[in-house]
C-alpha cells in the first residue's frame, strides 16, 4: 500500500488547515528535543550566553519602542506596555511556535501604522475612544491572521529569492551601524550634551565595540588557557557590558547632581550621560481624563457614546495590520529558515501564524499592548548566536563563513523574555546601565553581521580593479564582471531606497510593501540577465525540502555530528584573518590539511 505523499512546508495543501496540521505533525516529533537539545554537551554555555545576551539585545529595543509608542500614540501606551507585549509574547513563543529561533517584538512599520491607526481614530470618534477601537482592530487582526493561516496563505512566500532576502539582510546591517553612529556624533553638535559628555559617551560606545570584538576573536590567541579563552569569548558582548558599565561609574551616575561643577571637584559632580530607564510600577501607561488613577488593563469594548457601526468600520485598518503582520512575520521567518542557515529542524510557517492569531494577538487585544511580529534584527541575531562556523578560503583570496550546525531550541527564547518581563522590578538595577553601552552593542552586531551576505561581496569587487585578482567565488567563474556589477548595482539601489522608506517617517508605512515588491522586480530581471548568470548570482537552491526526502530536515535531526573544539597547541598560532569583528562572539580556527578548510566555531554571544 502507496502511503501518502507529505506535503512540503511552503506547498499548497489545497486543504482547509492542511498547512497547520503537516506543520504540527512534523514539530511534534521534536518537540522533547526542542528543550533538551539546549544542554547537550558544551551546548549549554551557548544557551547561557545567549540568553544573556539576547536579553540586552531586546530590551533595549522594546523600551525605545514604548517610549515611541508613547510619544506618537499619546500616552494610550507606553514603556510598560511594550515590555509586557514582548514579555508576554516571546514566552508564548517558546512553548508553541513553529520555528522557536524567531524573535517577537515590535518593528518600525508596526508602530508607524499604529500611529497612522490612532491618528484617523482620534479624527473620526475622538481620542478617547482609541482604545475601544484599538480592541476591535486587533479582534478583526487576529480572526484575518487565523484565517491566512488556515488558508496556506503562507506558501505565497516560495516566490522570494535570494536577491530579496540579500537586501532585506543588508538593510538590517545598515540599520544597526548607522543608528549606532548617528546619536554618537550627534552630541557634538546638537547642544543637548557639552564637549565632556559627547566625548564620554563616544568612548563608552566605541569602546564596548572594541572590547566585544577583542574577546571574540580571544579564542585565536595563545592567551591564557583553553577553558578562560572559551568563557571569556562565549560571554563576550556580556562581559563588554558589565566593563563598560562599570567604568561609566568613574564620571557618572544616574542619580548624581549633573549641576555640580564636576572640573571643580564639588560633591556629588559628574558628567552627564543618558542612562537605561525602565518603569519600576506595572501599571497602564494611560490615565483616562478626570481620572487621577491609570486605566484598568482589560477596557471596555462598547463605551457610551460609540458607534456600532464603528466596530465593523475596525475591519479596514485591520486589514493593514494583517498585510504588516504577514510580511514581517514571514519575511524574517524566511530569512531564518534559509537551506543556507544550516538548520536541521523543519520550519512550520502556518503553524506560526495560527499561534500569532490564536494566541498572541488576542491577549494583546484584551490588555491593550502594542502587536509584536517577528523582529528581523532579533531573530537573525538570535540564529547566529546559536551557529557554529567554518570559515572556508575562496581560491584567489578571501574567506566565506560557512554555518555548520544550529543550537535549534526553545529554553533561550524563554529565558530573554522571562529577563524581559522580570526587567520591571529589576529597574533598580538595570538603571546603571549607560545607553550608549548598548549603542556600541548595536554596533558589533551590525559590523559583524555584514559578514556572509553575497551582497557586500560583490559590492567589495568594486575596489579590485584587476579582474583577475578577484577572490574565485562561483559567480566570479561562471559570469561577465559587468553582468556581476550590474545585478549588484540594481541590488544595492534597492537597499539604499528600502532604507529612505525606512527613514523617512511620512511613508514608512509602505516600507513593508516595498520588500514585497522586491519580487516583482526580480522577475524583471529576466529582461536583463540570462538564465545562466541569475542561476550563479541568485540560484534558486533554497526551495524548501520536503520531510519524506532522503536529505529531509527532519530526518537528519538523529544525524547531527558532535561537534568537538580543541584547545590550540603551545607553539601553535592562530590562523591569519581574524581581525575583523566576527559577529559570534568567539571562533576556534582549525586548518584541516586534507581539504583546506578552515573551522570557526561560533559562540553564543552573536547576532
Amino acid at each position: 500500500m502507496e502511503l501518502p505523499k507529505e506535503v512540503g512546508p511552503l506547498e499548497f495543501t489545497r486543504k482547509f488547515a492542511g498547512g497547520i496540521r503537516a506543520d504540527v505533525a512534523r514539530r511534534a516529533k521534536i518537540y522533547g528535543s526542542d528543550w533538551s537539545d539546549a544542554f547537550k554537551g558544551d551546548n549549554t554555555m551557548k544557551t547561557a550566553s545567549s540568553t544573556l545576551f539576547l536579553f540586552f539585545a531586546c530590551l533595549s529595543p522594546a523600551i525605545a519602542f514604548g517610549l515611541l509608542f508613547q510619544d506618537g500614540c499619546e500616552n494610550a501606551f507606553g514603556v510598560v506596555e511594550m515590555i509586557m507585549s514582548s514579555a508576554l509574547a516571546g514566552i508564548v513563543w517558546a512553548f508553541f511556535s513553529g520555528q522557536p529561533l524567531c524573535i517577537l517584538g515590535a518593528t518600525g512599520p508596526v508602530l508607524a501604522y499604529t500611529v497612522v491607526v490612532y491618528n484617523m481614530y482620534g479624527s473620526m470618534f475622538g481620542k478617547q475612544y482609541f482604545l475601544p477601537m484599538y480592541f476591535w482592530t486587533g479582534a478583526w487582526f487576529s480572526f484575518f491572521t487565523v484565517l491566512m493561516a488556515a488558508s496556506d496563505m503562507c506558501c505565497i512566500v516560495k516566490h522570494v529569492t535570494k536577491f530579496t532576502e540579500e537586501v532585506f539582510s543588508g538593510l538590517i546591517s545598515a540599520i544597526f551601524i548607522v543608528e549606532a553612529i548617528k546619536p554618537t556624533i550627534k552630541n557634538f553638535y546638537s547642544g543637548k550634551y557639552d564637549q565632556d559628555s559627547a566625548l564620554l559617551q563616544a568612548f563608552l560606545t566605541f569602546g564596548t565595540f572594541m572590547l566585544a570584538s577583542r574577546l571574540a576573536a580571544l579564542k585565536n590567541t595563545n592567551l591564557a588557557n583553553f577553558l578562560t579563552r572559551k568563557v571569556l569569548s562565549s560571554f563576550g558582548v556580556t562581559i563588554s557590558i558589565l566593563v563598560m558599565t562599570a567604568l561609566a561609574q568613574i564620571w557618572s551616575q544616574p542619580d548624581c547632581d549633573y549641576n555640580a561643577n564636576f572640573h571643580g571637584g564639588a560633591r556629588g559632580g559628574c558628567i552627564k550621560i543618558p542612562f537605561l530607564q525602565v518603569p519600576s510600577t506595572i501599571q497602564p501607561t494611560f490615565i483616562p481624563e478626570g481620572s487621577a488613577s491609570a486605566r484598568p488593563w482589560m477596557v471596555n469594548p462598547f463605551p457610551e457614546g460609540l458607534p456600532a457601526w464603528a466596530i465593523f468600520f475596525a475591519i479596514v485598518p485591520a486589514a493593514g495590520f494583517a498585510v504588516l503582520g504577514f510580511l514581517d512575520q514571514n519575511l524574517t521567518t524566511l530569512l531564518v529558515n534559509r537551506k543556507a542557515n544550516a538548520l536541521k529542524k523543519p520550519p512550520a510557517y502556518h503553524l506560526d501564524m495560527l499561534v500569532c492569531g490564536l494566541i498572541i494577538y488576542p491577549l494583546c487585544t484584551v490588555l491593550c499592548l502594542p502587536f509584536p511580529v517577528a523582529a528581523t534584527v532579533r531573530s537573525l541575531t538570535h540564529l547566529i548566536s546559536l551557529t557554529n562556523y567554518e570559515m572556508v578560503e575562496i581560491e584567489g583570496g578571501g574567506t566565506r563563513k560557512v554555518p555548520i550546525n544550529v543550537v535549534e531550541q526553545r529554553v533561550t527564547n524563554l529565558g530573554i523574555h522571562i529577563l524581559i518581563g522580570l526587567s520591571l522590578v529589576l529597574a533598580s538595577v538595570l538603571k546603571f546601565v549607560p545607553k550608549p553601552v548598548l549603542l556600541g552593542v548595536f554596533l558589533f552586531m551590525g559590523v559583524s553581521s555584514l559578514n556572509g551576505n553575497e551582497l557586500f561581496e560583490r559590492m567589495a569587487l568594486w575596489a579590485i580593479w584587476d579582474q583577475s585578482k578577484y577572490p574565485k567565488y562561483g559567480y566570479v567563474k561562471t559570469v561577465a564582471a559587468g553582468q556581476i556589477h550590474k545585478f549588484t548595482l540594481l541590488q544595492f539601489l534597492c537597499l539604499v531606497i528600502l532604507y529612505a522608506l525606512k527613514s523617512i517617517r511620512s511613508v514608512a508605512v509602505v516600507f513593508p510593501f516595498f520588500i514585497a515588491s522586491l519580487v516583482f522586480i526580480r522577475w524583471g530581471f529576466n529582461r536583463i540577465f540570462s538564465a545562466e548568470d541569475l542561476e550563479a548570482l541568485d540560484g534558486h537552491g533554497e526551495d524548501e525540502v520536503a520531510n519524506t526526502d532522503p536529505d529531509s530536515p527532519l530526518k537528519r535531526t538523529a544525524d547531527v555530528e558532535e561537534v568537538v573544539e580543541r584547545p590550540l597547541a603551545a607553539n601553535e598560532q592562530p590562523v591569519d584573518g581574524s581581525a575583523l569583528p566576527v559577529i559570534l562572539g568567539h571562533k576556534t580556527q582549525e586548518v584541516d590539511g586534507k581539504d583546506g578548510k578552515v573551522s570557526e566555531w561560533g559562540s553564543t554571544e552573536a547576532v
